[in-house]
C-alpha cells in the first residue's frame, strides 16, 4: 500500500478504531485546500475525504485498477467505524439543493424531470426524477475540472455513488445514466 504524501494539509483517518494522520494531496471540492488522501494498492486505490472541513476523513471511496468505483463508506463518529451502507446526501458534497424544480426534459417524454443548478465553487448539479414520483432519484455532479460523479437514491433512503469519471478523458467510460456530448454539450441518455 502506498500513501501519496506530497501536500501539507493533515487529515485524520480512523482505521480499525485507531487514528492516523496523513498529508492530503487532492483538493476534491476545488476550494484551494487539499482534503483527500489518495492510497494506491495492488488491487486499485482508496480515497479518504474530509467533506466538512474539520480535518477528519468522513467519506471513503474505493476504486478498481481502471478507476471505476467499487465501494463507498461514510465514517460514523459515534461508533468510530466506516459504514458502507450509507452515503452523504448529495447536497452535502457541493452545497446544492437537488430538490430544485425541474426545467429539463431529459428523456423527451414531454415532462420536465431534471433540475440544473450551479454551485459557487463552479460545480454543476443535475437532479433527475427517473421514475416520475416527483423527487430526484439520480444526482450527477460535475465539478469545475470536468470530474463527474453520479449518485442513485437507494430503496433504504441513502444515496450511493454509481459512477465516476471525467469529461476531459476521451477514453472515459460513460458515467451514470447519461453523458454529455462534447461537441453539442447536450446530455445523451443511455
Amino acid at each position: 500500500m502506498h500513501f501519496d504524501e506530497a501536500a501539507t494539509e493533515l487529515l485524520s483517518i480512523t482505521v480499525d478504531g485507531t487514528d492516523h494522520s496523513y498529508e492530503a494531496t487532492v483538493d476534491a471540492n476545488h476550494d484551494g485546500t487539499d482534503d483527500t488522501v489518495h492510497v494506491d494498492t495492488d488491487h486499485g486505490s482508496y480515497e479518504y475525504t474530509d467533506t466538512d472541513g474539520d480535518g477528519v476523513a468522513d467519506t471513503l471511496s474505493q476504486f478498481d485498477p481502471d478507476g471505476h468505483v467499487t465501494g463507498h463508506a461514510v465514517f460514523d463518529a459515534a461508533t468510530r467505524e466506516w459504514d458502507d451502507t450509507a452515503s452523504p446526501e448529495p447536497t452535502t458534497l457541493h452545497g446544492v439543493d437537488p430538490t430544485a424544480a425541474p426545467t429539463i426534459d431529459s428523456n423527451a417524454d414531454g415532462v420536465a424531470d431534471t433540475a440544473l443548478t450551479h454551485a459557487a465553487d463552479g460545480a454543476t448539479v443535475l437532479a433527475t426524477d427517473t421514475d416520475g414520483d416527483g423527487s430526484a432519484d439520480t444526482v450527477t455532479q460535475i465539478d469545475a475540472t470536468g470530474a463527474v460523479t453520479t449518485y442513485d437514491h437507494a430503496s433504504d433512503g441513502t444515496w450511493r455513488e454509481s459512477g465516476h469519471g471525467n469529461l476531459a478523458d476521451e477514453q472515459a467510460p460513460a458515467v451514470g445514466h447519461a453523458v454529455i456530448d462534447p461537441t453539442t454539450g447536450a446530455w445523451i441518455r443511455q
